[in-house]
């Protein structure tokens, strides 16, 4: 009797353990999916996905109605969840966004909308008595068979009302404040001791340009996940741990820069054939003016504007659709909707171009819940767009820049590798609107590349750039040759006088800092740099006399000629010269400048110290002379001799001030001549 009693109590301890055992509480975990570096001038950045992987629990059973759970995310730091917003109209509807929440990893035609239309909109899924469908809300769902507890829509579950219905495993979310999103009543069922439950919170966007990442710098963000139970009558919770997972790091994405900013002169006309005849051939050989530049393979025939990434994947075409032969017409979206992916395209993590049998949800009993029939779930606007913006262009230049330039790797032009393409397109003035490739023509001389006019007005213009392929493995850059054309007309003052600069940034521009169901999608701040582009000096000539005297009984003759008439074809140039004086006269230091007549190419004007001619007198005088000569091609030549010249003579050569290629201290472009 003894022996049988002390076995029954191990009996019932063992089905005590066993009992707990098989009751193990549920508990979940948060983790991060990725951990993508993102674009600190993106407004609309995507993050990675979170994974909320749960086990335990009790499975509810056959015909029972599951609880639901409210999940939400906040970001931390605190900024804009930017997810594009899809507004319904039925009833409790609010602001639904492209962010979306899947159970249990589903796969392709597996993917089923919570609410999907294929359920008669006579026999839909209703929720529990006296609790009302809320947009985007299924309600309750049945409980499976104890032997599968899927989310598969192919596992039917028992009828409601005589219809079979199945546990939908796609839910959109609602905005529910500036940085916060919510799941709201998520059927859930504990996985109890046969595996896990997997959630995945997807497309989620947010704006990094709040973080205010210094140059060189970077920022992490971080979701957030808190749950709540959605029903008093069935209620669940998650319990999770490490419920704040990082989910980006944010970090500076691309410098601009112009490489050989052009510096012009307002007497050298540049590629004047092509002014007022677009078939004219480019000026690529003979005597080239500064303006002018010789197109090679990879180089252009002036500036090249230059937009660098900072890492590999700052640049991104819109999805994974490839561009056609011409890339004057985009290519149609498709889908992407493997999940975990690392699709690397401005669409986000996940996207559907088909509906399919499960997607996407449009109605629920008759009623629109949510603003998905158009297919755009994550899907974006448009490729990563480059936007150059030009400013106080001189009146007289036309400015020309290539319509298809290549993507290369760093390698510079040696070596180095063409990894995608780009395309000008219209827009508005901050680079948005649908992808309409602007009109380009190749241009005689400059090889076969395409190029396209840019709009001047007021002296400010702009252009913009789509990626449309790239490879997100390397570093890029976007290298877009340049030119200008105009025709020399001083007499009129054309081209006018100054410097045109670029700035270049990611586009498009936008002030819109939240989530929107209008704003561009991406969109970017300015952060754009300015940078010198091109340019126009006038054509002068600055001479230097290092030592005159009317001192002692010497005096000096001087004498500036106008060279500029020649046999190369030279354009003749006329303007007077402004002659300054620095030195003392009797002990005293002075400071003096007269003015010239106007000389003509191949003419000549003279005078000397003591009598003067051309210029005023200047007895007693001794220093230097500076002659700034407003034609180009000015020479001098000064004679230092007694009265008479009886015992000492000695002339020189007026030393041009002028650099040769890029302007010196005087700011002009001349000519030196040596011996």
């Amino acid at each position: 009797m003894l022996d049988f009693r002390k076995l029954f109590l191990a009996l019932v301890v063992l089905m005590i353990a066993s009992t707990a055992a098989f009751a193990q509480p549920l508990s979940c975990t948060a983790q991060a999916a990725g951990n993508p570096a993102i674009r600190a001038e993106g407004v609309t950045e995507t993050v990675g996905d979170v994974l909320i992987i749960c086990s335990g629990g009790t499975p509810n059973g056959l015909s029972t109605n599951l609880p639901q759970v409210n999940i939400q995310v906040f970001t931390s730091p605190s900024i804009n969840i930017t997810s594009r917003l899809h507004i319904g109209s039925g009833p409790g509807t609010g602001s639904f966004s492209e962010a979306l929440l899947f159970i249990d990893e589903p796969v392709g035609s597996k993917q089923a909308f919570c609410g999907s239309a294929t359920i008669p909109a006579s026999n839909p899924v209703t929720a529990p008595a006296g609790q009302p469908i809320v947009g985007g809300v299924c309600g309750a769902h049945t409980g499976g068979t104890v032997s599968t507890l899927t989310y598969d829509p192919d596992d039917f579950k028992p009828t409601i009302g005589g219809v079979a219905t199945y546990r939908p495993n796609a839910f959109q979310a609602r905005q529910l404040a500036a940085n916060s999103l919510i799941w709201q009543g998520v059927p859930f069922d504990p996985p109890g001791t046969v595996g896990t439950r997997v959630l995945r919170l997807t497309n989620v966007r947010v704006n990094a340009s709040q973080l205010g990442v210094p140059a060189g710098g970077q920022a992490s963000v971080s979701l957030v996940v808190s749950t709540s139970a959605a029903s008093l009558t069935n209620p669940i919770a998650l319990p999770i741990t490490n419920p704040a997972p990082q989910v980006a790091v944010a970090q500076n994405s691309m410098v601009t820069s112009v490489s050989d900013p052009r510096s012009c002169l307002q007497c050298e006309s540049a590629n004047s054939s092509f002014v007022g005849d677009k078939s004219a051939t480019l000026r690529t050989s003979g005597t080239l003016t500064r303006c002018d530049g010789l197109f090679t393979a990879q180089g252009g025939a002036g500036a090249r504007l230059r937009f660098t990434e900072l890492f590999p994947s700052a640049f991104r075409r819109r999805n994974l659709a490839s561009p056609g032969p011409t890339g004057n017409t985009p290519p149609t979206p498709i889908s992407q909707s493997v999940l975990g992916a690392p699709f690397n395209t401005e669409t986000g993590s996940f996207y559907r171009h088909t509906t399919g049998t499960w997607w996407p949800a449009t109605a629920q009993n008759g009623t629109v819940i949510a603003d998905t029939a158009s297919g755009t779930l994550g899907l974006a606007g448009h490729g990563t767009r480059l936007i150059a913006r030009f400013n106080g262009v001189q009146s007289g230049i036309e400015l020309w820049v290539e319509s298809q330039p290549a993507v290369f790797t760093l390698q510079e032009l040696a070596g180095a590798t063409q990894t995608g393409v780009a395309r000008l397109v219209s827009t508005d003035a901050n680079g948005a609107g649908a992808f309409n490739a602007a009109a380009s023509q190749t241009v005689l001389g400059a090889g076969t590349a395409q190029y396209s006019q840019v709009a001047i007005v007021g002296g400010s213009g702009q252009a913009v750039w789509e990626i449309l392929d790239t490879d997100t493995n390397s570093i890029e850059r976007v290298q877009i040759r340049t030119f200008v054309a105009y025709r020399a007309n001083t007499t009129n003052n054309l081209p006018s006088l100054g410097t045109a600069t670029f700035n270049g940034n990611l586009a498009p521009i936008s002030t819109v800092s939240g989530a929107s169901n209008s704003a561009p999608l991406p969109r970017f701040i300015d952060t754009g740099v300015t940078r010198n582009f091109v340019t126009m000096n006038s054509c002068r000539t600055n001479l230097l006399f290092p030592f005159v005297t009317n001192q002692g009984g010497f005096d000096t003759g001087l004498a500036i000629s106008n060279t500029s008439k020649d046999p190369f074809g030279t354009s003749l140039q006329t303007g007077a010269c402004t002659i300054n004086y620095y030195g003392n006269v009797g002990g005293s230091n002075v400071t003096l400048a007269f003015s010239s007549p106007s000389i003509t190419g191949g003419e000549h004007f003279v005078w000397s110290l003591a009598n003067g001619g051309a210029v005023t007198a200047t007895a007693g005088f001794q220093g230097y002379i500076i002659a700034q000569c407003a034609f180009q091609y000015a020479h001098g030549y000064a004679f230092i001799s007694d009265l008479g010249a009886q015992r000492l003579a000695q002339g020189y050569l007026a030393l041009v001030m002028d650099d040769l290629i890029a302007p010196s201290r005087t700011g002009s472009i001349s000519e030196g001549l040596s011996h």
